[in-house]
């Protein structure tokens, strides 16, 4: 049965570094044997169907993938469509993300953060900003956006001890869009 995934690869196109242009990454993922290969924006989001349905072993196949083809070490995430669709539905900052999607993330990450090392940030000193853990996904609202962000600080100095990768709102919906087209 085909599995419809999506594919969050954390930290191309930022700069100078870890260039993949979107053309050759679809190539990449059809020559893996994906179907409905599918790019959102230039920042390493895809939608495939595959005769799997486990995202993990699409992740390393992935990898893997951009390694041989690119010659980068990518951190891949993979969720089955099902599954950002109940982190959607789990959403426990709905006001956040309704008032300004922009600024309401998700985050990704495999391994998933740790409930104590989320629990560990001084959630005092983010003002009006917030995080949540739950099953595995940080949901995370940037009251005033990321630039200047106390918690994008917190979250980028890699205390959270995970490569996570964040995508906003209104991506994460397009991306679940994209994926049942």
């Amino acid at each position: 049965m085909a599995t419809s995934h999506i594919v969050l690869l954390r930290g191309i196109n930022v700069g100078k570094h870890n260039r993949i242009a979107m053309g050759p990454l679809r190539d990449m993922l059809t020559a893996l044997g994906h179907t409905n290969v599918r790019t959102l924006l230039n920042s390493g989001n895809a939608v495939v169907t595959t005769d799997t349905d486990d995202p993990a072993a699409v992740a390393r196949e992935v990898r893997k993938g951009i390694e041989d083809t690119f010659g980068l070490s990518i951190h891949t995430v993979v969720r089955s469509r099902g599954q950002v669709e109940r982190i959607i539905e789990r959403n426990p900052m709905p006001d956040e993300a309704a008032r300004e999607p922009k600024l309401f993330h998700v985050g990704f990450g495999d391994p998933a953060p740790e409930r104590k090392t989320v629990d560990a940030i001084d959630h005092d000193a983010l003002g009006d900003e917030r995080v949540v853990l739950d099953e595995g996904t940080l949901y995370v609202w940037f009251a005033d956006g990321v630039r200047d962000s106390r918690l994008a600080k917190v979250l980028s100095a890699n205390k959270l001890d995970r490569s996570v990768t964040m995508r906003n709102w209104n991506t994460v919906r397009k991306l679940v869009d994209l994926a049942e087209s």
